[in-house]
């Protein structure tokens, strides 16, 4: 018995392992093809900290793609994404719909931030109040919508977002504690208001994986 419960684990792990291969590969490769389509002068004139945020963004879009999939396709998307079987994405239709939508917005926000014209950036090929207002109306949209489906989700759909959350603050910290005291000690490592928001950004999506990983919903 145990040999067998041993074994369907092992199984479980190598297909989840493989689907996160496959998915960091389609999204290294969907990000390498969008940032070489910006053009070698539009990247050296962002610079690192505005790559990184629209690499962050890239990956936002990257994952809403792929849940919008699922819900299109649901047998094929089984195979892609963490779920048990194609009746599962068809009977979670609604939230992972508001998920893809979140994702969708939170990535094109990011990019448009990253590509916005700003101080040290005059080749922008976005204006500074397209993109705050973008972020400006993304967060009212996102605190309403937060509002509007309070009751939508079940006790451990809440349970694994303030998890989540709760991992996203306490890696952000860290991070942006010891990046920010090496920077006024003056140890080189200068950090960036843009370098804030894709801390942030990154962080709130690893500690989505965190927290859903620690309940062992990485291996279904």
């Amino acid at each position: 018995m145990n040999k067998a419960v041993t074994g369907n684990r092992a199984s479980q792990v190598k297909a989840s392992a493989l689907k996160m291969l496959v998915g960091a590969m389609v999204g290294a490769g969907f990000s390498a093809a969008a940032l070489a389509l910006a053009g070698a002068g539009l990247l050296d004139a962002m610079g690192p900290s505005r790559v990184a945020l629209a690499g962050v963004g890239l990956v936002y879009l990257l994952m809403g793609a792929f849940v919008g999939f699922g819900l299109v396709a649901p047998q094929a998307g089984a195979k892609l994404l963490n779920v048990g079987d194609a009746d599962e994405l068809r009977d979670e239709r609604s939230t992972l719909a508001q998920s893809t939508a979140v994702m969708g917005i939170t990535g094109i926000v990011l990019v448009l931030l990253a590509l916005a014209r700003g101080p040290g950036f005059a080749a922008g090929p976005v204006s500074a109040e397209v993109a705050i207002g973008a972020l400006l109306l993304s967060t009212a949209a996102g605190v309403f919508a937060s509002w509007r489906w309070r009751g939508a989700f079940d006790e451990l759909s809440w349970q694994l977002g303030l998890e989540g959350c709760l991992w996203a603050f306490c890696l952000s910290w860290v991070i942006l504690s010891l990046w920010a005291a090496a920077d006024f000690l003056g140890f080189g490592a200068v950090l960036s208001p843009i370098d804030v928001v894709t801390t942030l950004s990154a962080m709130l999506l690893l500690g989505s994986f965190v927290a859903i990983g620690k309940r062992g919903m990485m291996t279904r």
